[in-house]
């Protein structure tokens, strides 16, 4: 069942987004520094749980498909779902709708059916 899942193009496509996820990630990351550094300081847990979750879980699922997991499927469809949900509360800023575009992407990708070499 992996076989059929991880054909060469969908991981090849899966990859490429998930480290577009990962460097997401570490962006948010990086907006809570002003937070640290005094502003905005009611966001900095939040920016950095997001950063945390979104590490975490882009991770694992970029690990289990280069690894050519049993486990890579779910792992790519908490990865899209997280990263739909966690486009809510960064919707005021750029980095939630790009989120929120990568998370529907790797759902996407994930579901579509594998398309006949012609």
């Amino acid at each position: 069942m992996v076989d059929e899942f991880l054909t060469a193009d969908r991981s090849k496509t899966l990859t490429r987004l998930l480290y577009v996820d990962i460097a997401l990630a570490v962006a948010v990351a990086l907006l809570a520094l002003p937070g640290i550094l005094g502003e905005f300081e009611k966001y900095v847990v939040t920016l950095l749980v997001i950063a945390a979750v979104l590490g975490g879980v882009g991770g694992a699922a970029l690990a289990a498909v280069r690894r050519r997991r049993e486990s890579a499927r779910k792992l790519c469809i908490a990865t899209g779902v997280v990263l739909i949900l966690a486009s809510l509360p960064l919707v005021a800023i750029l980095v939630g709708l790009l989120t929120g575009v990568l998370g529907v992407g790797i759902l996407v990708v994930t579901f579509a059916p594998e398309r006949e070499p012609r």
